[in-house]
């Protein structure tokens, strides 16, 4: 033991290092020599933390690492000094940071309350030029851990700007500009890989900017050692093919790079079974390699990540993936059985380590473990574990914030759900088929949905507290002001409350038929489209009888150039009107937009309605009501653009003729808007008719003819606002935003509950700035996720159909199987019926179709579905009944040619009841 002479010397030792008067790293070794229970211990290592402070975060990172031992030991006997505070939550700051820069995992909520506290004990820290901007950076790395261990995807987009605004901030500061632009690069290849977009060009300027620093500095130590872990993985993940089309591989070099960094003494074990993993993952090749060679030095890696790892280490679970990743590969080269079955008790460990639907990998863990129990013998239903897994996209989209989120929480969805679907029909389990591609659509509209009964759901759960939490956070009326934190508590509770998980599951066999008798349908039919060499789908859910699928092999949509030349000319239709300048008669596409459309129909009969028409419906019992047979159809991804009630069979019969057919977002839409009680139409409601929009848009001279004959024969005692046919505007007011707004919120029971709206509509499919919007008096704008805001502000605002008799109203602003539409957010907000269009419908026929649907629902007093598909009938000819109280303005619209063509009359589609 030391005397007191030699701790004497060591504690002037340390003293004088602290402030520049000798090696700190001995000063530092020296503290720790020092006696425990030596009260002035507490005092020197303040005074190094003052030290290492000074330094900042690009000091030596054998330095860094002290920070917290020196933290510990200075709150044992802390100094009674103004400067103390100011240093512990820089010390503090730094730690975490220098954490951050070396991998170390810890739960980023309770580091940040840590640090929020100690600057609440010490407030004016907060503004010392020293730890601000050191805070700054910690508070916004905290931020990019927190939105990557939620899955909040709308802080995920909003961090690069942060991060770009801390780089500007540090920018004054010369020793920390360079640290700025590193914070900045790392910030945006985290969000480009969490994208799943190629992060090699990010790291390429990340790795500039550290070349900047020292030699020495910690953060270009750990970014190079980075590179060669990296770059043979991201070959791997981006699936990178050489110039004869074969998938890259790492080579024998880059594999001795990568482990040479996995063996770096300095490394954790949490670190180090990261590497392990990676040069594992490297040489699996997302278990495409079949060399059993590289395959077994994989599972060898593996291995051994999984036994280094500390059991709280949150990577074990992607490790224990990995490892039954290469088990299956390996069982798949050598034919060995045990494989599959160590594969799945390897898997039943990553399940219960994840813990359900919130984690990350979910549903890959459920995917792959599927895909291992096809390979037991006798294993029962094997698919069923793989739809388990599909409540991990529910969550995700359920937890975000904003549309845009939403929609990047379900961007993988639709086609995990088809996977799995496929995955049931072999199994001849259409039941468990139908749940499956349901977990995939809609669901950014589901959540939306679901934001208005959360606080009814959490009063039932026996959690009326949190119900008072979400009441006050959402008062506004829009549910996306629910921080994430408040939304993951919700979704716990409803979740772990629920034995069926019935939140994130889609509706069982028996509750779809509830809804279809309610609805008065025969069955919903989920139509797949056929992925080379696997056919096409019908999926059956029928309101009476068992769940049944049809084979469709003609159903592809890429493989026929009839189907084709009609996509490809509606997206240069709807390219070229959505530009004012472009004049559509004079499109630079060769391809006829009426034509391609004509010959579509042809095959939209032979792919799918047909066989349906012709082999399944006599199947079913004949509807009682002398109705004809009505279908609701769910088309997945851009089976949606097609006009399914204008299929054609060969003697030139179109299905509106035989069947109605409207259509459903999902499941569980459908049920959404079966729960909701029915509203009578009555002669009174809201009549739009082509608002002057400002110089945006040009005039719809026949709209103004359809709305106002509307309004005069079927609502004489409702409202109609926007311009008169002459064009002056109406004296009830000039079609503004604020009129719909406020007729959608009314708690007047005289406004009636039909709106029509004859205006403008816009989309835009940019992921950048996705939207849809009515486009209304002056130039306003009524976008889709405001009208899902109106209409929850109101929950008893009883409405009964909207008929949007604009431009593409029913096409989905971002994915087809996402579903979300000007149309279809009306239904998320209640409104029982919904008229939308697939494409730029024309003016003068439009108007015609408008006033013959409105004279079936209200003279001959037809359901919304039923006056439809009358109205579409009506317009085939070949004789037109004109109906008596048709004005004479609208009547001259009867003169023209070409009511009868597809482009007339099919691209109007109903939805809801």
């Amino acid at each position: 033991m030391d005397g007191a002479s030699d701790i004497i010397r060591r504690c002037v030792a340390i003293s004088r290092a602290a402030f520049g008067r000798g090696d700190l790293d001995t000063a530092i070794e020296d503290l720790h020599r020092l006696p425990a229970d030596l009260t002035i211990r507490g005092v020197l290592a303040a005074d190094l933390l003052g030290a290492l402070v000074r330094g900042g975060p690009t000091a030596d990172l054998h330095r860094l690492r002290q920070l917290d031992s020196l933290l510990e030991i200075a709150e044992e006997d802390p100094p009674d000094t103004p400067e103390w505070p100011m240093v512990r939550v820089a010390a503090r700051v730094m730690a975490v940071l220098r954490a951050g820069m070396e991998g170390e995992d810890a739960d980023p909520r309770v580091t940040l309350a840590e640090a929020e506290s100690l600057l609440a004990l010490a407030p004016s820290v907060g503004d010392d030029p020293t730890v601000a901007p050191l805070w700054d950076v910690m508070r916004t790395m905290i931020g990019l851990l927190r939105a990557m261990e939620d899955g909040d995807e709308a802080a995920m987009e909003r961090l690069p700007d942060e991060a770009r605004r801390v780089r500007e901030t540090l920018a004054g500061n010369p020793a920390l500009t360079t640290f700025g632009d590193a914070f900045a690069n790392l910030t945006d290849l985290v969000t480009v890989h969490h994208s799943g977009g190629d992060f090699r060009p990010a790291f390429g300027l990340l790795r500039e900017t550290v070349q900047r620093l020292p030699a020495e500095d910690p953060l270009r130590a750990s970014v190079l050692s980075l590179e060669p872990m990296l770059m043979p993985l991201a070959a791997v993940l981006r699936e990178d093919v050489d110039e004869t089309g074969s998938a890259v591989v790492a080579t024998a070099e880059q594999l001795a790079a990568m482990t040479a960094v996995a063996q770096r003494p300095d490394l954790s074990p949490g670190d180090r079974a990261m590497h392990y993993a990676g040069i594992g993952g490297t040489m699996l090749g997302l278990g495409e390699e079949t060399d059993p060679v590289r395959v077994e030095q994989a599972v060898a890696h593996f291995r051994t990540a999984v036994d280094i790892a500390p059991p709280e280490d949150p990577r074990l679970t992607s490790h224990l993936v990995g490892l039954a990743l290469g088990l299956v590969t390996r069982g798949d080269v050598t034919g060995r059985m045990s494989d599959a079955v160590e594969a799945d008790e390897v898997l039943g460990r990553a399940k219960r380590l994840a813990g359900g639907p919130a984690h990350p990998l979910w549903s890959v863990i459920n995917e792959l473990l599927a895909q291992v129990r096809r390979r037991h013998a006798g294993v029962a239903e094997p698919h069923a574990v793989a739809l388990e897994g599909l409540r991990e996209h529910s969550w995700r989209v359920l937890l975000q914030t904003d549309l845009r989120a939403a929609n990047s929480a379900a961007r993988r969805a639709a086609q995990e759900a088809v996977d799995v679907a496929r995955q049931c029909l072999v199994f001849h389990d259409p039941a468990s088929a139908i749940r499956a591609l349901d977990a995939g659509r809609g669901l950014a509209l589901y959540a939306a949905t679901e934001n208005r009964q959360i606080p009814g759901r959490l009063e039932d759960a026996g959690r009326p507290d949190l119900a008072a939490r979400w009441r006050t956070t959402t008062a506004s009326g829009a549910a996306e002001e629910a921080p994430i934190d408040l939304r993951r508590e919700v979704l716990t509770v409803l979740t772990e409350q629920s034995s069926t998980g019935a939140l994130l599951d889609a509706p069982t066999l028996g509750e779809i038929r509830a809804a279809l008798h309610t609805v008065d349908a025969d069955m919903l039919v989920y139509l797949v489209p056929s992925t080379a060499p696997v056919p096409g789908y019908a999926v059956i859910a029928p309101a009476q009888g068992p769940p049944a699928y049809l084979p469709l092999p003609n159903l592809h949509l890429f493989d026929d150039l009839d189907v084709e030349r009609y996509l490809t000319a509606l997206v240069r239709r709807d390219a070229a009107i959505a530009d004012p300048e472009r004049d559509l008669t004079a499109l630079d596409d060769p391809v006829d937009f009426a034509g391609s459309l004509d010959a579509m129909c042809d095959w939209a009969w032979r792919a799918a309605i047909g066989p349906l028409v012709q082999q399944y419906l006599p199947t079913l019992p004949r509807p009682t009501t002398g109705r004809p047979p009505r279908m609701v159809l769910v088309p997945m991804g851009e089976l949606a653009r097609i006009p399914w009630q204008a299929a054609r069979r060969p003697d030139g019969t179109y299905a509106v003729r035989l069947v109605a057919i409207s259509q459903a977002a999902s499941a569980r839409m459908l049920c959404h808007s079966a729960a909701l009680p029915p509203v009578a139409p009555t002669p009174v409601g809201l009549v739009v008719g082509d608002p002057d929009p400002g110089g945006e848009a040009p005039d719809l001279a026949a709209a103004r003819v359809e709305a106002y004959a509307i309004h005069r024969s079927f609502y004489p005692g409702g409202r109609y606002v926007g311009r008169r046919p002459d064009g002056s505007p109406s004296r009830s007011g000039p079609g503004s935003v604020d009129e719909v707004r406020a007729w959608l919120t009314g708690a007047n029971p005289g406004a009636g509950g039909i709106l029509h709206l004859a205006c403008h509509g816009v989309i835009n499919t940019d992921p950048a700035a996705a939207t849809s919007y009515l486009l209304l008096a002056g130039g306003g704008r009524l976008t889709a996720e405001e009208l899902v805001e109106l209409t929850s502000r109101s929950p008893e605002r009883a409405i009964g159909l909207i008929v949007l008799a604009a431009c593409r109203t029913g096409q989905a602003i971002s994915g087809y199987d996402e579903a979300y539409s000007l149309g279809t957010a009306f239904l998320a907000g209640g409104v029982r019926s919904v008229l939308s269009t697939q494409w730029a419908i024309p003016d003068r026929a439009t108007s015609v179709l408008m006033y013959m649907f409105h004279h079936h629902l209200m003279t001959k007093g037809l359901p919304a579905w039923e006056a439809l598909r009358q109205a579409q009938s009506w317009m085939l000819g070949p004789e037109w009944p004109i109906p008596e109280g048709m004005p004479e303005p609208m009547r001259r619209h009867l003169d023209q040619d070409g009511l009868s063509h597809v482009t007339a009359w099919a691209g109007f589609v109903h939805w809801g009841q």
